[in-house]
């Protein structure tokens, strides 16, 4: 990158204060969550034969020569499906958060928090107050915002945080639009910090999050980087925004926890991650400027670093008392756009860690990332395969739908249990609608995202 592309900016200022504290707690493995899952998957197999579902699936199948023919392949993927569920619940069981057992005499590495920003000026001053509202130790801290060519009042509000926090806070602007990637790529070229912290300008980080974030690396020298938890800071916008805090929550606390009990986080999210800085560097040139299929990757940063982590031999974890509250789209279409850019991702750093998985490119914990990988990647096409089935029904067998999504709709409720383990109130019904507009309104977000997998536009701009 040029270093003409950008400045930075120089005031001198007395630092300011401003409190944040929500910090999420995770509890270790507890009669709760064991009585959850018993009593959920029980009421699940009384529902199915309450409704006679086996043998509503199998005079639906057996209707026709077409049908038949599916009976197989279906069985194959249910059988698969259970299985990696099965696989991924024990190893969420297992997971707790990294802690110390006694913080006297811990020797705190120095932070270079890096925050870049395009068009935030709604949060970004709560954002950087966020960060110094930290209880990591002051003077091992710093934070580095990059406005990336903002046409708003963005870099107004940064300038007011530099004279508020003075030399502590560092101002980037860049005369061009450059992109996320490009942004973090200069805030790291002159961080001091030995571990750099990425966050995003849209996002309240937790008063423990930054000293959370550290533990797994004072831990562990084989840790590379850590991935908090993100929370919805608009949970009560609407009811969109309702259903998709039960989707982080999930995504989160379950899915990054029991990847993180074998050391490999795919995704350790751009909103809130903790990396060694000196095992960044040499590869941070071929990660700023990668390209797929012949085109220039502009998205998906926080995957393709966790993959270029990962096939460098190391591990990356989650903690989830780690939180960052972000905003998320409140509305559909902002929402679908969100998807496909976290799908074309997802697509692009799946091919590339298939590319490695095989290899010795660490000593230990291969085989569960590869199980892990496999189940994952069944669930795509089994969904969009049972969807079609059950599409079909409409014209061979009407009555049949209206019984699954009964079915569906009571096995939602009994599953979406899981999240009273970690949270309170009566927010886990939301996990209903979300799963049923999952399941039928949003199976389409795989295979568009692969036919336009080139396509690099942001899209919720």
């Amino acid at each position: 990158m040029r270093e003409e592309t950008f400045e930075e900016i120089d005031f001198e200022s007395q630092p300011g204060k401003f409190l944040l504290s929500r910090p999420f707690l995770k509890e270790k493995i507890d009669p709760i969550a064991i009585f959850l899952i018993i009593t959920s998957c029980t009421l699940i197999v009384m529902i199915t034969v309450k409704f006679r579902m086996v043998q509503l699936w199998a005079e639906f199948l057996q209707s026709n020569r077409f049908l038949r023919i599916a009976t197989y392949p279906l069985i194959i993927s249910l059988i698969i499906i259970i299985t990696g569920i099965i696989f991924r619940t024990i190893l969420w069981l297992r997971y707790k958060p990294l802690a110390l057992d006694s913080e006297e005499g811990v020797d705190w590495p120095s932070v270079s928090v890096i925050m870049p920003a395009f068009n935030e000026e709604e949060l970004v001053s709560k954002a950087i107050d966020s960060v110094f509202a930290s209880n990591y130790p002051r003077e091992k801290i710093e934070l580095i915002a990059i406005n990336d060519s903002s046409t708003d009042l963005t870099l107004n509000h940064m300038v007011m945080a530099r004279w508020k926090y003075g030399e502590r806070l560092r101002v980037i602007n860049f005369k061009k639009n450059l992109g996320k990637r490009k942004a973090l790529y200069s805030g790291l070229k002159i961080s001091r910090g030995s571990v750099i912290v990425m966050v995003d300008a849209d996002g309240k980080i937790g008063r423990s999050a930054i000293r959370n974030l550290i533990i797994p690396l004072i831990k562990d020298t084989e840790v590379a980087a850590v991935g908090g938890r993100i929370a919805v800071l608009n949970e009560h916008e609407n009811f969109l925004t309702r259903m998709l805090s039960i989707r982080y929550s999930v995504s989160f606390d379950f899915g990054r926890a029991y990847q993180s009990v074998y050391g490999t986080v795919f995704v350790c999210p751009g909103a809130l991650t903790a990396c060694r800085k000196d095992v960044l560097k040499p590869f941070i040139k071929d990660w700023v400027n990668q390209r797929f299929l012949d085109a220039p990757c502009l998205h998906g940063e926080d995957r393709a670093l966790t993959t270029l982590l990962l096939r460098s031999g190391f591990t990356t974890k989650y903690q989830s008392n780690a939180v960052v509250y972000t905003k998320v789209p409140s509305k559909v279409r902002q929402m679908n756009r969100m998807y496909i850019r976290w799908t074309r991702s997802y697509i692009r750093e799946s091919v590339l860690f298939a590319r490695f998985m095989f290899s010795n490119y660490r000593t230990r914990q291969r085989l569960l990332p590869i199980l892990d990988f496999f189940f994952l990647g069944f669930l795509h096409p089994f969904h969009i395969f049972s969807v079609g089935l059950i599409s079909y029904s409409l014209f061979v067998r009407p009555v049949f739908i209206l019984g699954h999504l009964a079915f569906l709709i009571v096995a939602s409720f009994f599953l979406s249990l899981y999240y009273l383990r970690t949270n309170k109130g009566w927010a886990f019904i939301y996990g209903i609608p979300y799963a049923l507009a999952a399941a039928f309104f949003l199976w389409w977000i795989v295979p568009f995202s692969a036919m336009t997998l080139k396509n690099q536009s942001w899209l919720t701009r």
